[in-house]
């Protein structure tokens, strides 16, 4: 042993104690340093956090992956607030647990083993950080008769040959020394290294202490653990060996930094310190005292002092990483935590945001990303403390009803949904019937077809009650919905749907039977710049699989009722939907065997992706008696290129619309969703501090369009997850789950536009920003406090677009010309009503800046029109209820639901008037004249149920709006009733889409049709 007498120089600081293992084991032992990945988890969709150094080596433990190097050291930041591994709940109370935590660990991937690993961890121990050898203990694993694994005698034999006496080497089971990912899968022995922060003499002594290993005291803890290896357990639960043994180490960084420290706690060390003091000299509370709760004169001071200094840390380091509190429950409840001590302990309500410069010092330059992403981190938290201060003050009295009964619910961000409550009772009486901890697909579908709560809404919900969501029969349900609501007056509606549903589940089964596709050859495309359209080679390929209708067959002949075809192919060139992009379209060929020069076409009208397999959703264009096909046969497969243009046009352009907002506005932004379809795409983005303008959506239209003409380059490298997690500038979806190899990487870089787009995707793009000829912005909407949801296109679906508006400008010019001259008629300014309807409620595109141009310009001259009384309050009304009217008969809309669009001209609406046209069927008419909303509805008497009246549905729109509904003296409230007007802000639109959405909801559950 060596001389135990030996004392370290001076203390080392954390920096100096994270460099020193570092450096240890690249420079002595040539492992290649792995910087952290994020807390984020990137490929792995089984754990909320990074919770330990190994997630990232996971797949090459699995052997699903290679090792980028033999030997790796590295310093992983963990955080651990939930799961099998919460300490969320003890942190403050104790000295040594945290959210957030680091990791230092090594690790061997089929190189050396046992006895190097427990040569090296010693070395460095009693070396480098000078620890006698006499303070620790070592355990080794004792077997395990069931698993049929001896005991480890190798390692024990190992330690005694480094110096260890046999009394403190001792043996543990399975619970303390057996390592195992999971049910399945790598797993090994470990030896674990203790401390004994209060060592005695003599034999008698050390074989007290010895007892006191893994029995939970704080006076003798856990420092080192090395796991071996080298065992895969096997689905029926037994154990084989592994072709080759690797070594996974975790030393808790914080817990050694208080031993090398000489701190009796983590908390003591100048990993915390420099917070204790920051926010001692921000709020001038009393000085830490390190007291504890169960100290005599324990205060709740210093808890708060611990509790606020951890959660600092895990914000800034989650925060940097790119994690979002929308997105994460347990993150924004760790941040809302925050700032309640801050605020009610500390009274400073900044005092979580100027934590955040304090924690990159100490922090910073063990993780860079936490010094580049300081100011990001802090707007974040600035935007939370927003959102939490608004829902603490506006929460309604329903809310705040519901919140008194189920506090928990404070941690979620959903007073915004109106149908929340009612939603949230109905889950608490419902959720003791679901099976399996998971919320079923069909009650997920109420909560939107009833309540109006979006999958997003839902996905927090069940993070907040430790749930899972049947998210495929959900959205099974809500596309059986949208075909029945395409065909209401198909008497077999209903077969369709359940046929459709039955397809859906043949294709599944079929599919888990047979081999995979291989889809590689979808990104095989290129230009012809001569004929601007895109060159798809075709492909021939083998049926593995075909389902006619519902039923699976061998053989589809002529006879048979060709209504659906799905069809399995052994390679594929078409690209099916994924990445928020919609699948191509084309045609199989099918090979006639009475007429080889004329095949059969089978037109594709759908591709999807299931069991690896790809499925081609196929109707046959032609029926013919002579049309064969069965599985073994060759098929050609030839894309729809002009579909497939569309798309790539689209999906580039979603790129860039990113990338220039990114640009511009310089503020925290992030990718919500994102849609791509030939017709459009669409970009969901979160950006805050920030309101988008006019302007702003045609200097990004100018970027854009200036990218497009500087004729750049689209490139696609293929990258590994290792690799994305090395480099700094990539864009990615904040909680998009990837997979470990092949990730796709589109770069365009436009270094002269300042404008650079690095995002992962598996999408089909442009080759040149050239071929995407043009771009513009056609719709803007702001979805919640700090996120907007543009639509643009792209190519030649933006040149159609351009062209309707220069005809639509030019028809105005005329209008407008023969108002200057006084040269209008009736006919005119119903012409100008009319193009104002069709621009604000039809699905005509028209650039969105035009388009706010061109209504301003057409509302000014009818607002003139109005002013020399060529019409009257009373016609603007009644003509546009009448056409509502006419629009809609009562045998197809036994309600009327409708937004008096023409209100916002004039100074006031009689809505009675237009109630009084409609005396048939229950109407719910709204109007908005300078800036006051007002809304009127009348329920025939044959209509009214114990559901369903005036003041009922009424209600059920006047939520949105917090508005008061009133009965008109001396009528009945089931009958009439009125929303008193109500003052409305610049998200009028979003509000108005909701209140509308949720009255026809509560229409179509409760009206009996």
């Amino acid at each position: 042993m060596y001389n135990s007498a030996k004392k370290l120089q001076r203390v080392l600081t954390a920096r100096e104690i994270r460099k020193t293992f570092i450096d240890y084991f690249t420079v002595n032992h040539e492992h290649k340093f792995v910087r952290s990945s994020p807390v984020v988890p990137f490929c792995d969709p089984t754990v909320a956090f990074v919770n330990a150094g190994m997630n990232q080596f996971k797949s090459i433990f699995l052997g699903t992956a290679a090792a980028p190097y033999k030997r790796v050291v590295n310093s992983q930041k963990c955080v651990r607030v939930g799961g099998k591994h919460n300490d969320l709940s003890v942190v403050g109370q104790d000295g040594y647990h945290h959210t957030f935590f680091e990791m230092l660990g090594n690790w061997s991937f089929g190189d050396y083993f046992k006895r190097e690993a427990c040569a090296m961890a010693l070395e460095l121990l009693r070396g480098p950080y000078n620890i006698d050898p006499s303070r620790l203990y070592v355990t080794y694993f004792a077997g395990d008769k069931l698993l049929g694994i001896p005991a480890d005698m190798e390692c024990f034999e190992i330690w005694r040959s480094l110096g260890f006496p046999a009394a403190r080497i001792l043996p543990f089971g399975c619970k303390d020394n057996f390592w195992e990912m999971g049910t399945t899968g790598p797993c090994g022995p470990c030896t674990e290294i203790h401390i004994d922060h209060r060592p005695g003499d003599g034999p008698a002594s050390i074989e007290q202490r010895a007892k006191l290993v893994n029995a939970g005291r704080p006076d003798l803890t856990e420092l080192w653990n090395l796991v071996f290896i080298q065992y895969n357990r096997n689905a029926d639960g037994s154990i084989t060996q592994l072709p080759a043994q690797h070594v996974d180490t975790g030393m808790g960084f914080e817990r050694l930094a208080a031993l090398l420290q000489n701190k009796s706690s983590n908390y003591d060390t100048d990993l915390f310190t420099p917070l204790f003091d920051a926010i001692h000299s921000l709020s001038k509370a009393p000085v830490y005292a390190g007291s504890f709760p169960d100290d005599q004169n324990a205060a709740l001071l210093d808890t708060s002092y611990r509790i606020l200094a951890d959660h600092a840390r895990m914000v800034t380091a989650c925060l940097a990483d790119g994690m979002l509190p929308d997105q994460n429950q347990k993150l924004r409840r760790v941040l809302r935590k925050a700032l309640s001590i801050s605020e009610q302990v500390f009274a400073h309500d900044k005092l979580l945001s100027q934590l955040v410069p304090i924690v990159v010092e100490t922090l910073g330059e063990a993780y860079p990303e936490m010094s580049t992403k300081q100011q990001a981190v802090i707007e974040l938290i600035a935007h939370e403390q927003e959102v939490y201060k608004n829902l603490r003050e506006s929460s309604s009295k329903a809310f705040a009803e519901v919140l008194t009964e189920f506090p928990k619910l404070d941690d979620i961000d959903l007073m915004e949904c109106p149908g929340f409550v009612p939603a949230y009772r109905e889950f608490q009486v419902q959720r003791s019937n679901f099976p399996n901890n998971t919320i079923p697909g069909e009650f997920l579908y109420k909560l939107t077809d009833t309540y109006g709560l979006t999958e997003e809404s839902f996905l927090k919900l069940a993070e907040l009650e430790n749930m899972n969501c049947d998210l495929d029969r959900y959205r099974a349900e809500l596309a059986l919905a949208k075909l029945k609501t395409k065909e209401p007056q198909n008497n077999r509606g209903d077969f369709d749907l359940a046929l459709q549903q039955r397809i859906a589940d043949a294709q599944a089964q079929l599919t888990k039977r047979l081999a995979s596709t291989d889809n590689s050859y979808k990104y095989i495309y290129s230009y012809d710049e001569e004929n601007e359209t895109y060159a798809i080679p075709m492909l021939k390929s083998c049926v593995l699989g075909i389902l006619q209708d519902d039923s699976e067959v061998s053989r589809v002949r002529p006879e048979a009722s060709l209504n659906t075809l799905s069809i399995v192919t052994a390679a594929s060139n078409f690209y099916f939907e994924s990445g928020g992009q919609q699948s191509d379209l084309g045609m199989l060929l099918v090979h006639n065997k009475q007429k080889p020069e004329e095949p059969h076409q089978l037109e594709v009208v759908g591709v999807k992706h299931l069991n690896e397999c790809v499925v081609h959703v196929c109707r046959l264009t032609t029926p013919s008696d002579d049309f064969d096909l069965a599985v073994g046969d060759e098929v050609q497969l030839e894309v729809d290129a002009k579909h497939r243009q569309l798309n790539t046009c689209h999906h580039t352009a979603t790129h860039l619309l990113n990338a220039a907002i990114r640009s511009l506005f310089n503020k925290v932004t992030y990718q919500v969703s994102s849609a791509v379809s030939s017709e459009q795409c669409k970009l969901e983005l979160g950006l805050l501090g920030k309101r988008i303008t006019k302007a702003d959506v045609q200097h990004i239209e100018d970027l854009i369009n200036r990218a497009i003409c500087s004729a750049t380059p689209v490139q696609v490298h293929q990258l590994s997850a290792a690799d994305v997690l090395q480099q700094n500038d990539i864009t990615m979806v904040p909680g998009e789950v990837y997979p470990e190899q092949g990730l796709r990487l589109i770069n365009v870089q436009c270094p002269e536009l300042n404008l650079s787009s690095k995002e992962l995707c598996c999408g089909t793009h442009v080759t040149n920003t050239k071929e995407m000829s043009c771009f513009c912005i056609v719709n803007l909407k702001q979805t919640n406090r700090a996120r907007y949801a543009f639509t643009a296109v792209a190519g030649q679906a933006a040149e159609n677009v351009l062209k309707t508006a220069a005809l639509l400008r030019h028809r105005v010019d005329v209008l407008e010309n023969q108002f200057q001259t006084d040269k209008l008629t009736n006919a005119t300014e119903t012409e100008l009503q009319t193009i104002r309807q069709n621009m604000l409620h039809s699905d005509i595109k028209l650039p969105y800046a035009f388009k706010m141009d061109t209504l301003d310009r057409i509302n000014q001259m009818l607002r003139r029109l109005k002013e020399t009384s060529r019409t009257t309050l009373k016609e603007f009304v009644e003509v546009e209820m009448r056409n509502v009217l006419l629009e809609k008969p009562l045998d197809t809309h036994p309600y009327i639901l409708h937004f008096i669009s023409s209100s916002a001209l004039v100074e006031e609406i009689p809505l009675q008037r237009a109630t009084k046209l409609c005396t048939d069927r229950p109407i719910l008419v709204v109007s908005m004249c300078d800036n006051i909303v007002k809304a009127r509805c009348c329920v025939p008497q044959n209509c009214i149920s114990k559901q369903f009246n005036a003041s009922l549905w009424l209600q059920s729109f006047a939520e949105t709006f917090n508005g008061q509904v009133a009965t008109p003296k001396g009528q009945n409230p089931e009958v009439v009733c009125n929303m008193k007007g109500r003052k409305v802000n610049t998200q009028f639109e979003e509000q108005l889409e909701q209140a509308m959405r949720n009255a026809q909801l509560y229409a179509k559950r409760y009206l009996e049709f």
